[in-house]
Order: structure tokens, then sequence, then C-alpha cells
């Protein structure tokens, strides 16, 4: 009902198979949208049973009864060429409600955080109150707030005053779900097909506000492997830390007596290991683990039954880790700033019609949504007068350079880094680049809900 599935249909400039649009929340699932040669509906056994896709390991995670309310369809959209949308359920807001679903949808959207590039929150203009499951969502998405990005639809419905009381309640309401003293940027308008009301002043603000938000979404696909990079440097620090951390209890526990004694003072303890390990080795506080849930796992997993038994730490390791931190991550960024902004592959520059947003029925112009767009024509002729006087490097792109590997790959990434854990595959699906925009009511894997 807020609007998720219709936002979809929007991006995509068609309908998709499988949606349901209506005034009542009527996505009972999650559904992930994928480019294709032509529209066709996927079942989510299917589709979590191929290996080559992202979503394999949905089944050993949740089993049948997530599977049974998972899909996927591919469109030949070529908004969809950049990215994978998931379209989810609507949150409930009864207790009765949620216990019947036969998967926690908590754990889900815990699952498809990480792999997202981008998390829209929708909101209904009219119907801003945040439920207790949707509260509990907002929270796993924390330590993902450089993905989340806050939507209120339907807002040219609302006169000036009451939009104004909407778009405070709902950011005091964000403010004190995710703890954050600054206010959360919201992306006011109305996002369907359809013009905005006609007469509403208001009118060229929903307006400025597409294109900003239609503007983020169409620089994901290229992000996305800044976001990779982004997302090795913190698993590669978090891992160090760690490291250190097994390695101080391992030491601390004593050669003879009451081994289970002395792990129960350190596990009590925890907030004194960490400090001690911070200010040893010089790191900073904020690649810690979160003290209770590390406590927690101290207490219950099988691996830390005795800490004695935790393997030696090899020196190497940590220099290796350091020389990801120091040297090979810099020699990625490089080669990145290296490849040129504009260089695409000539199949892929099919000009296609930019979506607009509609103002009393007088089409407003606003950037392309496909990425592989053709550049405009002073971009081309400038471009064509730079590649006369120099070279013009491969296009990372298009195929792989005779000779050379693609730097934008996966495998090129895992190539550089031998040391560093291989990069997971984005929750992108089919022919996409490898994105996911996650949607919904949190946004999850999609860029879109339903009207």
């Amino acid at each position: 009902s807020v609007g998720k599935t219709s936002f979809i249909r929007y991006l995509l400039e068609s309908d998709f198979p499988g949606m349901h649009v209506g005034p009542e929340p009527t996505t009972d699932r999650f559904q992930a949208i994928m480019y294709g040669a032509a529209a066709r509906e996927l079942p989510g056994n299917a589709l979590a049973s191929n290996p080559d896709t992202p979503f394999y390991e949905l089944s050993r995670c949740f089993g049948n009864a997530f599977l049974s309310k998972f899909s996927g369809c591919e469109v030949p959209s070529l908004f969809a060429r950049g990215c994978t949308l998931i379209d989810t359920p609507g949150v409930l807001s009864g207790r009765k409600q949620t216990e019947d679903r036969l998967y926690s949808y908590e754990d889900v959207v815990r699952w498809f955080a990480p792999r997202a590039d981008l998390i829209l929150l929708m909101f209904d203009a009219h119907k801003v109150d945040i439920s207790d499951e949707f509260k509990r969502v907002i929270e796993v998405l924390q330590g993902h707030d450089d993905k989340v990005r806050v939507v209120m639809n339907k807002a040219d419905s609302l006169s000036p005053e009451e939009l104004l009381r909407v778009n405070s309640a709902l950011s005091w309401s964000l403010s004190r779900i995710l703890r954050s003293p600054e206010s959360r940027r919201v992306y006011v308008g109305s996002f369907w097909e359809r013009p905005l009301r006609h007469g509403n002043f208001l009118n060229p603000l929903f307006e400025s506000e597409a294109v900003a938000l239609l503007t983020d979404l169409a620089a994901v696909p290229r992000n996305c492997t800044v976001g990779r990079i982004n997302a090795l440097v913190a698993r590669t620090r978090r891992v160090r830390v760690q490291a250190l951390l097994l390695q101080h209890l391992r030491a601390e526990m004593p050669k003879v007596g009451s081994k289970d004694r002395k792990q129960r003072e350190l596990i009590a303890g925890i907030e004194d290991v960490f400090y001690a390990v911070m200010k040893r080795h010089n790191l900073p506080a904020g690649d810690f683990p979160d003290v209770s849930k590390f406590r927690h796992t101290l207490a219950t997993s099988e691996a830390c039954r005795d800490f004695a038994k935790f393997k030696k730490l090899d020196p190497r390791s940590l220099d290796a880790l350091e020389a990801i931190l120091s040297t090979d991550v810099a020699q990625l960024m490089e080669r990145f700033d290296a490849i040129p902004g504009g260089g695409l592959a000539p199949a892929a520059t099919e000009a296609s019609p930019s979506p607009s947003v509609h103002a009393g029925g007088a089409p407003v112009a606003v950037p392309p949504m496909d990425p592989w767009a053709a550049a405009s024509p002073a971009a081309a002729q400038a471009k064509e007068a730079a590649a006369a006087s120099t070279p013009t490097p491969a296009d990372p792109w298009s195929h792989p350079p005779p000779g050379g590997t693609d730097p934008w790959s996966t495998q090129s990434l895992g190539a550089a880094l031998p040391e560093s854990e291989p990069n997971r595959r984005g929750a992108g699906g089919g022919g996409g680049a490898g994105s996911a925009v996650l949607d919904g009511l949190f946004g999850v894997g999609s860029a879109g809900g339903a009207r």
C-alpha cells in the first residue's frame, strides 16, 4: 500500500510478471526482478537451486518455508540491465500476523542487507507510523546506514501544512530508531507513472526530489565496484581485530589449574579484553565487534569451548592483512581512478528514452536511468577530441582487453588480493551489473513497492 510495486513499475517503465498493485498491501512475497530477453516468471525453488545466481544460499539458510514465498522474474527493461531489484512484502502491525509467517522476516532482511548496494525504506505519506515489525527491520539495517535511503511516497496528496507535520514526525521517529543525532534525508514525492496532482505549488519540489532519487539510483551500477572495495577494507579490519582478540584470550589461559574458571572470568570481563587489545595494538574502537554479541558467541559457540585450543596466530598473517590495508587497496583504487568515466561498450550505447516526472501533464526530463545510455552530443565530441590526441585506455565495461583482465571484474579483485577472502558476488541478477537495490518497506533488494 505504500507504493513499492508501483515504484518498481515506474523505474522499469513497464509491467513485470507477478506484480500485484492495489490500495491494500498486495505483495505477499519477496520477488527478484532481473534483466532478460523476454518477460518470464521464475519460481523461487528453481531460482535458489541454481549455483550461478546470487540467491543460491537462500535454500540452505531458510529452506522451503521461505522459498515458497520467494520468486523471480526477468524483464526486457533497460533499467534492469544495470541492477537487480527486490520487491518485498509489506511489514505487518499485529503480533498474530507476524507469527503466522513461517519464516523470520528480520532474518531474511539481515541476509539481503550486506549483499545490497542500496536499500530504500518507503513510507506512505498518510501512514508514517512505524510498527513493531518495521522497527525491528530498521534496527537490523544498522551498520548499513550508507546504503539506506528514506522515501515518502504519495506526498502530492497532502497540503503543505500536512506535509510539513508528516515529514517532521517521520524524521523524529526515524531518529529514535536509528539513534543518530543527524536528521535522515527523506525523498519526498509521488513515484509512479501518473502525473502529479494539478495546482499544487509544491510540484517543482516533488520533481526535483524525483530527479535526485533517480540520479542516486542511476549511480548504483557505477559505484558497486567502489562499494566492494569498501566492504573488503571493512572486513579486513574486522578480521584483524578478531584475530588479535582470540590471540589475547588464548594467551590469558593458564597452563595448569582451573581453565574453566579463568575462561568464565575472561568472558565476564570481555570489555577489559577489548580495552587491552585496543591499547596494545593501537586500534580504533570502531573496529571492534559488538560487546554483547561477542560475549554471547564466546559463551555458546562450540568452537569457543576451550580458549587454550585456539590456533596460534601467525605473525605473517597479520603482516598480510596490513599489506592489504596499506598497499593493495591503494593500488586497486589507483587502477580504478585510471579508468575513463565515459568508456562504454559500443553495443551497449543504444539511446533510450529517459524517464520523466509529470507535473500537471507537462513532462519534465530527468537524467537517463539506463546506466549504459549514450552520452550527450557535447560529451561525445569532447571524448573524440581527447581520443585524437591521446591513446584511449581499454574500455573496462566491454570485453576484457587482449592479454589482460578486466579490472572491474570480481576475479580481478580476487587476483589482486590473493590473501583476502574472495569478493562476494552482489545481489545482482541475470544480465545485470551485479548490484542489488534493496527496496520496499525495508527497501530490500529493490527500489520499489506496491502502490
